[in-house]
């Protein structure tokens, strides 16, 4: 780890494949499911680039790196347990949420009308048809850094006025 700290990289490719399966058989133990390891394990590599400063040569490094490997799987289960908290999983929509007409299609619809015709065809360009924003900016006959802005502005907008702000 010294030598990865004075920028060896060949130093910095033994070190991960020495470390790897051992970081990997943590993670499993640990993890919510196994579609998390990879997830975890990418970001307590990550997590090590950004914090290989720290190291304290001669320490064993194995105990510096699970300590990241075990911060890095318990912010991603504060995550996950703020996420599952904020969710409410039911069996069948609510009425009315799948149905084409309704007050929220209505305000949708009021939303995007009180758009500027450059606005409302950013959106319908790039949401809708899903063209590129080079695409989309060539079709519109503008630049892409431009079609983003107005894009960025509908978003806005729109936000606005079905949050009842406009």
């Amino acid at each position: 780890m010294a030598q990865v700290q004075r920028g060896n990289a060949d130093a910095y490719r033994a070190l991960l494949d020495d470390v790897g399966p051992d970081v990997v058989r943590f993670l499993r133990r640990r993890a919510a499911s196994p579609q998390e390891v990879d997830d975890l394990y990418q970001e307590t590599l990550l997590a090590l680039h950004r914090a290989r400063h720290t190291y304290q040569p001669p320490r064993p490094v194995e105990p510096w790196l699970f300590a990241i490997a075990s911060h890095v799987e318990a912010r991603h289960a504060r995550r996950r347990r703020g996420r599952l908290a904020r969710e409410l999983l039911v069996d069948k929509p609510p009425d009315g949420a799948t149905e084409h007409g309704g007050p929220a299609r209505l305000r949708w619809l009021e939303a995007l009308e009180r758009l500027p015709p450059a606005h409302r065809e950013a959106l319908q360009l790039v949401k809708v048809e899903g063209l590129s924003t080079e695409a989309a900016a060539e079709r519109a006959g503008t630049t892409a850094g431009a079609l983003r802005v107005r894009a960025h502005r509908a978003y806005k907008a729109l936000r606005l006025h079905l949050a009842g702000q406009r």
